[in-house]
């Protein structure tokens, strides 16, 4: 699996989680959400945000991509790197199924959009 973290988030996230980590600012020039978006299906990557936004892009249009929601709040940027590592397996198994997997911080669920 691909990651394509979005600018939001630390550039750290899910590095040794998924086979290739990409962080929007590594694209080069700010990306607007559709290009964001467009770039995850180009390159097969599961967009990973803690942006609204993706959720609503799913809603009208469906995957992919496959999006990895950050629903935790403000989190100091090494606990929220800690909490998605520990719940990478339960993360991983979901994103199998589903067009989006929400992480709380004490819980992990999932969608599937028809």
């Amino acid at each position: 699996m691909n990651l394509l973290i979005d600018e939001n988030l630390p550039v750290n996230l899910g590095m040794g989680c998924a086979e290739s980590v990409l962080h929007a600012t590594q694209l080069g020039v700010r990306l607007s959400d559709s290009q964001l978006w467009q770039e995850a299906i180009r390159r097969d990557c599961v967009l990973v945000t803690k942006d609204t936004d993706f959720f609503e892009r799913l809603l009208l249009h469906g995957s992919p991509p496959k999006v990895i929601w950050i629903r935790t709040g403000n989190l100091r940027r090494k606990d929220l790197e800690g909490l998605f590592l520990s719940c990478w397996p339960k993360i991983l198994f979901l994103i199998q199924t589903a067009d989006l997997v929400e992480v709380f911080q004490d819980r992990v669920e999932s969608l599937t959009f028809c």
